[in-house]
């Protein structure tokens, strides 16, 4: 038997003894398939009548999509014609959405395939179901792949991440990573597509799909003329691969072919053309189909079977025809433009709503800024006029402070005259005393010139006669130290008034002599009577016992 006979052979063996575990695995699927319809009918509620036809187009649709589309329909004419608009029944509708439109992609029909999704998306949105918006927007990116329109497709895949991973969806950022890298491999962006391939692969764990995601990693290799490594990968996602996988079978077929025909091994290559042919028609998947029958032109041509490669084109041509048609197209670019438009009109109510807030906000906030302007003018006036107020009080009492010491001022001179008319003095005294005085006047320090009229004051008074009345001195000596005198008789009454004169005249900064004379004293009585003050008050001998009575004043 010749070696190019050889392959063929083989692969019709494979195809036997898969036929029979194919058989296996179909009788299991018709078994479920029977289960569910026995379901349906024993269901004594819409509610779940109708989730199991939903669960039965999800088991057809691996046999024929157009079967289950027409489920889905008329699960979703139900719902509408029976008026449910439930939590459970939206969920359920945004669910059967989505399936439509998955379903309408596989039967080539991107008009529809646009539709639905965007009808699932809506739904979705609204109910807060993030998992359905998640798939409805990779499904969007997925038809505008088929579009060719990859920079549109990006865009939804990354939108629908977002959402799986918040929605916790391992199956779903997979499947969303996976269609990401086919859209940067048909951009010849091959690191990227490399990257995010092995990312869905690490993402999700369910077999079917990582072998379907691993073969569009091998398409990579095999397009970077790695055809060996390809071919491994190809051949052991068959080998791996459910019987019932029909989808992803007839992917890994054609691919292999491919991989097969550049190595120009024609015989390998036409029987898993014929393999991935045959897997395409078992889900009558249109795009696969003619996929298939496209890839089995050029291998034919290649291999130089001319008749057979126009015999193929004749068929793909046909399937093209049906799949890509006028109406559809022109359908597609209709229902984008209607959903954009829709799209910019909910945007300009949005932006509208949020301007009118805006507007409020603002109105709000100028409101608030001019009552608090209007407080802080107030609280500044306020304060200025405490602080004018502050002002002139402490200019009143300046002006005060100064008239109190020229009356003062005034009154000591008049003591001194009356002092000098009633005094004996002798005619020198008087010369001298009135120079003293003119020298006291020229004086420009205040407090000096207090000190100096004082010690001028006792000078006279001790040459008055001694016979001069204690009154006199009393009333001379309330009316300088009238303040102290107060402070002495309010906390100091202990104390006799003759202590509490030699006090006074102690404030006036006179000396043990002088005082001893305005008293008509000796100077040690008055040593006395300063060391029983200080015994009265507890005072040592080394303490001011003028500063210690002021000191009563200040902590008051």
């Amino acid at each position: 038997m010749k070696p190019k006979f050889l392959f063929p052979l083989l692969c019709l063996l494979s195809l036997f003894s898969y036929s029979q575990a194919e058989n296996k695995f179909t009788d299991t699927r018709t078994q479920k398939i029977e289960a569910t319809k026995l379901e349906i009918e024993k269901a004594d509620s819409d509610s779940l009548r109708l989730s199991l036809r939903l669960k039965l187009a999800g088991q057809l649709a691996y046999f024929d999509g157009n079967i289950a589309k027409e489920i889905y329909l008329d699960v979703h004419k139900t719902i509408k014609d029976k008026g449910y608009n439930s939590y459970h029944y939206q969920k359920m509708e945004a669910e059967l959405l989505y399936s439509l439109s998955s379903v309408s992609l596989n039967l080539q029909d991107t008009a529809a395939a646009l539709q639905y999704a965007n009808e699932s998306l809506d739904i979705a949105t609204e109910i807060g179901y993030d998992m359905i918006v998640g798939r409805a927007l990779s499904n969007l990116g997925n038809t505008y792949s088929r579009q060719m329109d990859f920079e549109k497709a990006k865009q939804f895949h990354k939108r629908s991440l977002v959402f799986h991973e918040k929605a916790k969806s391992g199956r779903g950022q997979a499947l969303t990573l996976n269609r990401i890298g086919l859209v940067f491999s048909k951009q010849e962006k091959i690191d990227s597509a490399t990257y995010y391939l092995k990312k869905a692969i690490e993402v999700d764990t369910a077999k079917t799909l990582r072998l379907q995601i691993k073969g569009n990693l091998a398409s990579i290799y095999a397009n970077n003329d790695r055809y060996d490594l390809a071919a491994n990968i190809y051949k052991e996602n068959l080998r791996l691969l459910d019987p019932t996988a029909y989808n992803v079978r007839a992917h890994n077929h054609s691919n292999l072919a491919k991989v097969y025909d550049k190595q120009k091994e024609y015989s390998k290559a036409h029987a898993h053309i014929d393999s991935a042919i045959f897997f395409a028609k078992k889900v009558n998947s249109l795009f696969l189909i003619q996929s298939a029958y496209h890839a089995k032109v050029g291998i034919a041509y290649n291999d130089k079977k001319f008749s057979e490669s126009y015999e193929a084109f004749l068929i793909q041509d046909k399937y093209k025809d049906s799949i890509v048609k006028e109406s559809t197209t022109k359908r597609f670019a209709n229902l984008e433009f209607a959903y954009q438009y829709k799209r910019e009109k909910e945007l300009a109510a949005v932006n509208l709503k949020n301007e009118s807030t805006k507007k409020k906000l603002y109105l709000g906030l100028l409101v608030i800024t001019a009552l608090a302007a209007l407080f802080l003018i107030y609280f500044i006036r306020k304060n200025n006029r405490q602080k004018l107020e502050l002002v002139a009080n402490k200019a009143k009492l300046a002006e005060m402070e100064k008239l109190k010491t020229a009356l003062a001022l005034a009154n000591r001179e008049q003591e001194l005259k009356k002092v000098v008319v009633e005094s004996s003095v002798r005619e020198e005294v008087l010369n001298s005393t009135i120079d003293d005085i003119k020298q006291v006047t020229a004086l420009e320090d205040e407090r000096e010139r207090k000190s100096a009229l004082r010690s001028i004051s006792a000078s006279l008074l001790s040459e008055k006669d001694s016979k001069k009345s204690s009154l006199s001195l009393q009333t001379y000596l309330d009316e300088v130290n009238i303040d102290f005198k107060i402070l002495l008789d309010q906390h100091f009454s202990k104390l006799k008034p003759k202590e509490k004169e030699l006090l006074c005249l102690m404030k006036m900064g006179l000396s043990t002599t002088e005082i001893s004379k305005l008293q008509n004293t000796t100077v040690a009585a008055i040593k006395s009577s300063r060391y029983r003050i200080r015994k009265k008050l507890g005072l040592g001998s080394e303490q001011d016992i003028i500063a210690f009575i002021e000191s009563k004043n200040i902590r008051l």
